[in-house]
């Protein structure tokens, strides 16, 4: 034997030994598992078993796409999931592959002469593909992510688990041997004889729900709604045909989008102010190629959003050069615009912040809250609120309220307490690990109401069309209403004309749709999940305490004066659960589903059980929205003005 393959069965022995991951255990401890009476009974009772076999006898596809000997199971595969592969009769030389499918790519589990690999490919792109090529591939193809491990002794079980923390993860006989970030969507799978040799036989291990009870209960009530929007910029707004404007506000109303933030012109205000709303003065944003989204007003808009109901919100980013550094100029800019918007709309803003973003001195910030509160009041704006300035991150924001903080003047002036949350993304892959610095902020604003002002995915490797990328998104709409009490949640745009497809995917609810005539569509997952919360949740209504037996079911609560309830179940984890829904006296009209096949789909409310409770299962990594409150509609007095 060579020194190198003497060095590698040194390595390989004690691999087995300390059970490394990449190794799979052996026959025997293997057999044990599998055989052992009270294990099946306990598979049995928690799994359903679909058997397979696949031989050089069953399941011969011969094909365009290719020749093999596959197996394909019919089901599709929830948004996150666990399927086991228990291996009955299978040959050593036997080579297969575990194949899952998706929209834009999908994972394959290769199992050959005692190894295994894991691979991710996308397969959405003819940017893979080499078109010089004299003969190309019949479809284009790129492997994203390789990895293999070495299966030592006995192969009697593969588990596969696609999880909430955009995680994919390989177990060999209950031992996990490969794990991978996969942001992939997947919907199927399916078995494929990669090899001559004999075949493979055995049970395809699907969970069965699991029971958990979540109360609720109306005596421990926190923070009071506000409400759910966003920033709809002017020149996308604009690019909408006359259908597309009236199918955009019938949007916003069953959406509940009926917060207009706005992105005000800043650098360009004129000095004589007279060009707020001046659509040839907005900016390009920094969206890659894209044509101008802001920075503008329109106060035509912001009438009509008035009318539905909603409110107006108005913070600078940049200053104007000519109000930069001088507090008094920056409030006369700030007055200006309410008298200009209740001129032009019909009210000044609800509700104005600070700065966003930018990074000021203690003094500035002081500065600027009390001019701007004194020059409101001066000018007959006493009605208008303001919220702290807002930093791009919580970690900033932290540091930023202990700047309001150091001045108790300055504080009480403050009506809200303010920040975005783009940090979340460094926690995609652990979103528990933020809950800290969540409950931090909390403490620090010390029973302020707080406004969750803007959330998106805008970091680029995260800026896909993934649904499992919304539901991370959605964790973090759970955990601002439960864990810092916001009473207003709102995403960054609502709407975006894109060049470049990927800032519509995650920065944007919508995009515009040319090739249908200028509509408003989707631009990806990230409205449905966020529509899991707005649709149903409405201004006025009291978070209510709620609690769940188990801590991968998220659940949050909410009750009106009139009545109206609605309960909002979102369920990471990879097994569906059984949820029976104790809450004294409540009703419910209606159920929403979300999930990778379904966009906010309404049905029916299952009838209560002979103990009055209501039993709904929720699928791994759906949402699920019980609720009394009707969805809202767009006033005919209204559709016919933006027609």
């Amino acid at each position: 034997m060579s020194a190198k393959m003497n060095k590698f069965f040194i390595l390989l022995c004690f691999g087995l030994l300390l059970g490394w991951p990449g190794y799979g255990c052996g026959a025997k401890t293997g057999n044990q598992d599998i055989d052992d009476p009270a294990i099946r009974r306990r598979v049995s009772a928690e799994f359903e078993a679909i058997p397979f076999e696949l031989n050089q006898s069953k399941g011969k596809i011969s094909a365009w796409g290719g020749r093999g000997y596959r197996w394909f199971f019919p089901e599709f595969l929830p948004a996150v999931f666990e399927r086991t592969l228990r291996l009955d009769e299978y040959t050593p030389d036997c080579a297969f592959e575990w194949i899952f499918t998706g929209e834009r790519g999908g994972v394959t589990v290769v199992v050959k002469g005692g190894e295994v690999r894991l691979r991710q490919r996308y397969y959405d792109s003819f940017g893979f593909r080499e078109l010089e090529k004299d003969i190309p591939a019949r479809h284009p193809e790129s492997y994203f992510k390789d990895h293999k491990a070495l299966v030592a002794g006995e192969l009697n079980t593969l588990k596969v688990r696609l999880d909430h923390k955009l995680g994919l993860s390989l177990e060999l006989n209950g031992r996990t041997v490969l794990r991978q970030k996969c942001l992939l969507d997947l919907s199927r799978h399916q078995l494929k004889l990669a090899g001559d040799q004999a075949g493979v036989k055995g049970q395809m291990l699907k969970p069965l729900p699991e029971p958990v009870e979540v109360r609720v209960d109306s005596k421990k009530r926190y923070q009071t709604m506000i409400g759910f929007g966003g920033i709809t910029p002017p020149p996308s707004y604009a690019q909408l045909s006359p259908g597309g404007k009236r199918r955009w506000f019938e949007l916003l109303c069953e959406y509940n989008l009926l917060i207009q933030r706005e992105y005000p012109i800043g650098v360009r205000l004129n000095r004589e102010m007279d060009n707020w709303d001046r659509l040839e003065d907005a900016l390009q944003h920094y969206y890659g190629d894209n044509f101008p989204n802001g920075e503008i007003t329109d106060f035509a808009y912001n009438r009509t959003i008035r009318q539905l109901g909603g409110m107006v919100w108005f913070e600078f980013w940049a200053l104007p050069p000519w109000a930069k550094n001088d507090p008094e100029k920056y409030a006369e800019a700030m007055v200006n615009y309410c008298s200009a918007s209740k001129r032009l709309s019909g009210a000044p803003p609800e509700i104005v912040g600070i700065q966003n973003e930018v990074a000021q001195s203690d003094s500035t910030f002081r500065d600027m809250t009390l001019k701007l509160r004194e020059t409101l009041d001066r000018e007959g704006f006493s009605g208008v609120r303001i919220h702290m300035s807002d930093a791009s991150s919580l970690k900033g924001g932290i540091k930023r309220i202990r700047q309001f903080r150091k001045f108790k003047q300055v504080w009480n002036t403050i009506d809200f307490a303010a920040t975005h949350m783009y940090d979340y993304q460094q926690f995609l892959t652990d979103p528990d690990g933020y809950d800290s610095l969540m409950v931090q902020w909390k403490a620090l604003a010390g029973g302020k109401p707080f406004l969750s002002t803007e959330l998106c995915i805008n970091y680029d490797s995260y800026q896909v069309p993934s649904y499992r990328v919304a539901l991370s998104m959605g964790q973090l709409y759970q955990k601002n209403l439960v864990l810092t009490d916001a009473a207003a949640i709102l995403y960054c745009w609502t709407i975006v004309d894109v060049e470049q497809p990927s800032y519509g995917w995650t920065r944007s609810l919508f995009v515009t749709d040319r090739t249908l005539g200028f509509v408003p569509v989707p631009g990806s997952h990230q409205l449905r999940v966020y529509g899991a919360y707005s649709r149903r949740i409405r201004q006025g209504m009291v978070r209510v305490a709620a609690e769940s037996d188990d801590e991968d079911l998220l659940v949050s609560a909410f009750d009106s004066e009139e009545g109206k309830r609605t309960v909002v179940v979102l369920n990471r984890s990879s097994r569906p659960k059984r949820v029976s829904l104790v809450w004294p006296g409540a009703r419910f009209d209606w159920l929403e589903v979300v999930d990778q096949y379904n966009q906010n789909d309404v049905r029916n409310v299952p009838a209560p059980d002979a103990k009055g409770l209501v039993k709904i299962t929720v699928e791994p990594g759906a949402i699920v929205t019980l609720t009394s409150v009707p969805l809202g509609v767009l006033p005919d007095v209204v559709g016919e003005s933006v027609r």
